[in-house]
């Protein structure tokens, strides 16, 4: 069956209704969205999780390295080793006596102490009588080394001749310094102490191990020994260490740690 026509007025009714605008439609308002907390990352299981990889150092690269280190300090101990020969050589005294009413100030510099023991001994040792050509070169020797403090002191002395201010003139004038050396009366009295002289075995020490320091790793050792010899045997001389004492000792030990320092590693 057809379904009955609408009515006229239901049509007008549905005709005369307006659909609203967008602008008169209520609009929603948006809800912030809310931001999902980020989640807490525990530092230490990152830390765990992602190590940091340490870079791993080559046997060779190591070894160079090492060999760098080493070259240095030994350098640098050769040119530290310069400075007790610089004392020895240019005569600096060790030891000194105050002045004092009724007593004579006195010095010991270690090269002339040596000197003179060795002097002393060549005259009354049996091997020097046997062999006349030892006290000659030992007299060669120390003329030597007691050259180049006469070389510096003509050097800035302004009454020198100019033929005295050459090496070869200043080894002329050691002949007579040689004989004022072995005749000190300061030598002659720490050479007259009994046997083992300890100030004698101490200032023979710094002198020869001076002279070998540069070359010879290790000698540094007696210089430390022999500094600490000639001031124990000299305190009862009533004698004062000095500076260049201390300096020259200080120096021997620096070496020393140097010289340990440069060694290879047991690694």
């Amino acid at each position: 069956p057809t379904p009955w026509p609408a009515s006229r007025s239901h049509r007008t009714r549905h005709r005369s209704e307006r659909r609203p605008t967008t602008e008169e439609m209520p609009t929603a308002k948006k809800q912030p969205t809310k931001r999902k907390p980020k989640a807490e990352v525990d530092s230490d299981s990152d830390e765990a999780e992602v190590e940091e990889e340490e870079p791993v150092e080559s046997d060779a690269a190591r070894r160079k390295r090492e060999q760098g280190r080493a070259a240095f300090l030994r350098l640098l101990r050769m040119l530290l080793a310069l400075v007790p020969l610089v004392m020895v050589l240019s005569q600096q005294p060790f030891v000194i006596k105050p002045r004092a009413p009724g007593v004579n100030r006195g010095k010991v510099v270690p090269l002339q102490l040596a000197i003179a023991g060795a002097v002393h001994w060549a005259k009354a040792s049996p091997t020097t009588l046997r062999n006349p050509s030892i006290a000659v070169h030992m007299n060669t020797t120390a003329r030597v080394l007691l050259t180049p403090f006469e070389y510096f002191k003509a050097r800035e002395s302004k009454r020198a001749m100019p033929a005295e201010k050459t090496v070869s003139g200043a080894f002329r004038k050691t002949e007579k310094t040689l004989q004022r050396v072995a005749g000190d009366s300061e030598s002659k009295t720490i050479l007259s102490q009994p046997m083992p002289n300890i100030a004698l075995i101490g200032a023979a020490l710094i002198t020869l191990c001076s002279l070998l320091t540069p070359l010879i790793g290790g000698a540094e050792y007696g210089v430390v020994a022999g500094c600490g010899a000639l001031v124990q045997a000299t305190r009862s001389l009533g004698m004062e260490p000095q500076p260049e004492l201390y300096v020259t000792g200080v120096v021997a030990v620096l070496c020393c740690v140097l010289l340990d320092s440069a060694k290879p590693s047991s690694k």
